[in-house]
């Protein structure tokens, strides 16, 4: 299937489950998405780094989607997220294009799934420019396009969400001569236990996702019938029966 590291340690290293991959995200429904980093750079290379990536997912993918669970690996990232109305995702995009002095009216985008694309393009283009920036470093991160998974049920989302929780910081590279240097990205085990910033291992109330004055995080999504229902739509919708 072509699953980056990230997702084989993740999943295949990890636990059994029955993801469906796919290509399109479409609205109001919930995926899991993520993404490698190249095999000479690392993601995440410190804590900076994860807030700063929350952040500019907070600027660029709130309009258009909520973000349910992440984990952000210095190898690479994955979250599960809900999908917003197609009309909400059109508005916020054509509010976006209207202010934009480079965008061409010709160029723009219909389908909903090349406009949420064009968005987690931006965003992941954005971190990687900031990050470089404020190194020094030149050159890309992101190996090739992000993943797009389906969930077969609740409880596989449920149990995902418990293992993007309790991850730790690993070196999904299987080659050692393609790892990151240690001394340049090493997480200390006792920060990931105290920053909300690298999991959402510690956001486990409404009080603490608030305080950190990011408005694209809602765990809200996995309580009751809600979850169940979200995924069976999707699932019908990806894979109709």
């Amino acid at each position: 299937m072509g699953i980056f590291s990230l997702f084989t340690t993740l999943i295949s290293r990890l636990f059994q489950f029955f993801m469906h991959k796919i290509k399109k995200l479409q609205a109001d429904h919930i995926y899991m998405i993520g993404g490698a980093s190249t095999a000479n750079s690392a993601f995440f290379e410190n804590e900076s780094d994860c807030k700063q990536f929350l952040e500019l997912a907070d600027r660029f993918l709130k309009p258009y989607l909520s973000i349910n669970a992440f984990q952000n690996n210095r190898d690479g990232w994955a979250m599960i997220v809900t999908t917003k109305s197609a009309d909400v995702i059109r508005r916020a995009y054509k509010e976006r294009r209207s202010k934009s002095t480079k965008c061409k009216k010709a160029c723009a985008f219909n389908e909903i799934w090349r406009i949420l694309s064009d968005q987690v393009r931006i965003f992941l283009s954005t971190y990687v420019k900031a990050t470089n920036f404020r190194t020094g470093r030149t050159g890309g991160k992101v190996r090739s396009n992000y993943e797009r998974f389906v969930f077969e049920d609740g409880e596989e989302a449920l149990q995902m969400k418990k293992k993007l929780a309790n991850q730790q910081y690993v070196q999904a590279q299987k080659k050692k001569r393609y790892r990151p240097a240690k001394k340049l990205c090493k997480i200390r085990r006792k920060l990931f236990k105290t920053s909300p910033y690298l999991s959402c291992a510690l956001l486990t109330t409404s009080e603490k996702i608030v305080k950190l004055g990011l408005s694209c995080l809602d765990f809200g999504v996995f309580v009751g019938d809600v979850l169940r229902k979200l995924i069976q739509a999707t699932l019908n919708y990806h894979f109709p029966t």
